[in-house]
């Protein structure tokens, strides 16, 4: 019992010890572990190990720059600051400039507030606002019915490119106004920028502003100009003609309201209008002329690079629809270049075939419903007889440019009547002593050979007919004479011209067949040179040819270089002979021919 007692006794001092030092101390976990940093690990070899003292976390801190380009200032020019503070921005543009948006951040608000969470750098972007009123050099033409332009052109582009279209501007709306009407603004902004930047401008979507067009929404319409960078470097023609493009489309605009109501290109909307190659063949041939005229420059060659597809020959109305593929619009030029054509077989002149389609059908205000009637109502053919036509055509449209010479002012301001052809009463009714002064005007000139009363048609000048005329005295057997048109020559320049009479001054424009300057401003294929007939073979044997119009007698021009050749000056009644020496291929314009003299 003793030994028992003794042992309950031992075990209850020992007892006591252990729960002695079991709570003698805190043990150093829980709320007073001691850290290191932003670690969640315990740090076992702090030297104050079981202390109550804690370490703070690092905050990182981000540098923010603010810069406002020439036109404003802005609230704050930026600092350091902790990761994840708000920073609210303001820009103020100065008078006369306006606040456009945020180079480094995609918003068009004037005040932003931003997260700092990295490095940022921002600047504020202006734009001075010019009107056409404080534009132009001739302030005179701009009056209240004119829509007023504003133009938003950013730092981006060249000053050179800035200043061009200051003057493209003014030489537009001097010569071809766009005119206010009702139901459509009588304001347009037009946004122009090098894309080398990213868009600067947004539109009133919230969406960035990208290529080329005119835009709305249903209230409000803008230009769009997205020049590319490269077009700079290697001074593209495109950087200019794409304001006359798109300047023409608000012509449209403000001649035809069909244009303002919505569309889809596919005929979807009966009231809107989108036959593509009347829309965009237009506008890309009036750019073209525009720059033939003011640049010197053949851009149909230039723009329309791309080729004439086949299939506009034997499926043209595949280019109604703006789905149907076509680069740079060259088969819409086309088109339109051929409707020129066949509008002067019918006794428009050049420019009056020009205006017709740019100005005359557009104020008629076609519709998807209705565009074939008014077009038959202005250009007096309808439109599958003219579809039917291009299948005579070649894709080569080079045989159908138009004379360098041609304006934008002469075609817009013509008065010209219009000379009413019948081709099939023409050739048999017509003789050479009908011939008067007033034929001779360019109306006739671009028709179907009206400038002889129709002697140059092929039915009237049969070798019957010529044969039994001819005598020494209308055959030119002199000594040859050298003649040559150097390539890229102005046709224009009376160097650049062979006038072998006051009614026949041959020469050629870059490309196409020769014609006769004196009596037509361009070449036409089925008849140029006007008033003139002509057939291969020797004059020696004169009674035994045919002669037709150039292109019938001789085929592909380049071809002809070698030939023989009998030349008839059908107004003065000469025969002679001519031979090409050469014949300058891919636009160069370049030609030359020995021919007889008196």
């Amino acid at each position: 019992m003793k030994k028992i007692m003794q042992s309950l006794k031992s075990i209850l001092i020992i007892s006591t010890l252990l729960l002695f030092i079991t709570c003698s101390k805190d043990d150093g976990y829980g709320s007073n572990d001691v850290y290191s940093g932003s670690s969640s690990s315990y740090n076992p070899s702090s030297s104050d190990y079981g202390n109550t003292s804690t370490t703070t976390a690092t905050v990182t801190q981000y540098n923010l720059t603010v810069t406002a380009m020439t036109g404003g200032s802005v609230s704050t020019s930026g600092g350091s600051y902790d990761d994840g503070t708000s920073v609210s921005i303001t820009a103020t543009p100065n008078d006369g400039y306006e606040f456009v948006g945020w180079d480094g951040l995609n918003s068009s608000s004037s005040t932003i507030t931003i997260t700092i969470n990295s490095n940022t750098t921002i600047q504020a972007l202006f734009n001075q606002i010019q009107t056409t009123e404080t534009t132009s050099t001739d302030t005179s033409i701009f009056n209240a019915d004119l829509i007023d332009f504003s133009y938003y052109l950013h730092s981006s582009l060249p000053d050179e490119w800035v200043a061009e279209f200051n003057t493209i501007m003014n030489n537009l709306e001097s010569t071809i106004p766009a005119l206010k009407r009702s139901g459509f603004p009588e304001s347009m902004n037009i946004y122009a920028w090098n894309n080398s930047v990213p868009s600067p401008y947004t539109d009133p979507n919230g969406n960035s502003m990208q290529g080329a067009s005119i835009s709305g929404n249903g209230t409000d319409f803008w230009m769009v100009l997205e020049i590319p960078d490269d077009e700079f470097t290697n001074n593209s023609s495109h950087r200019y003609s794409v304001i006359a493009h798109e300047y023409f489309h608000v012509y449209q605009h403000s001649m035809s309201p069909s244009f303002s109501v919505g569309s889809d290109g596919e005929f979807n909307n009966p009231d809107a209008m989108d036959v593509k190659w009347l829309i965009e063949g237009s506008a890309a041939a009036f750019e073209s002329l525009y720059i033939q005229e003011n640049y010197g420059i053949n851009y149909f060659e230039e723009g329309q690079s791309w080729g004439v597809e086949a299939d506009v020959l034997s499926n043209p109305a595949s280019y109604e629809y703006y789905s149907k593929q076509d680069n740079n619009y060259a088969n819409s030029v086309f088109m339109i270049l051929a409707l020129v054509k066949e509008l002067e077989t019918v006794g428009f002149s050049t420019e009056k075939a020009f205006q017709s389609i740019f100005k005359v059908f557009w104020e008629q205000d076609p519709k998807n419903s209705d565009w074939k009637t008014k077009f038959e109502e202005t250009f007096t053919i309808d439109v599958d007889t003219f579809y039917q036509g291009l299948a005579s055509y070649s894709t080569d449209m080079s045989l159908i440019y138009p004379s360098s010479t041609i304006t934008v002012q002469n075609i817009i301001n013509d008065n010209s009547a219009i000379t009413e052809v019948n081709i099939e009463t023409s050739s048999t009714e017509t003789t050479s002593t009908e011939t008067t002064s007033t034929e001779t005007t360019s109306t006739e000139t671009t028709s179907t050979d009206t400038t002889s009363t129709d002697t140059t048609s092929t039915d009237t000048t049969s070798t019957d007919t010529t044969s039994t005329e001819t005598s020494s005295s209308n055959i030119w057997s002199g000594p040859m004479v050298q003649f040559s048109k150097e390539d890229g020559s102005d046709s224009s320049q009376e160097s650049n011209q062979d006038r072998i009479t006051s009614n026949v001054w041959i020469t050629r424009g870059n490309g196409g067949q020769i014609f006769n300057i004196a009596k037509e401003n361009s070449a036409n294929k089925a008849n140029s040179p006007a008033g003139t007939l002509w057939a291969k073979g020797s004059i020696d044997n004169i009674d035994n040819l045919t002669f037709e119009p150039f292109r019938q007698a001789v085929g592909q021009p380049k071809a002809v270089v070698g030939s023989d050749l009998v030349l008839y000056l059908v107004d003065d009644d000469i025969y002679l002979s001519v031979k090409f020496t050469s014949w300058s291929q891919g636009q160069k314009g370049g030609f030359a021919y020995e021919r007889s003299s008196e």
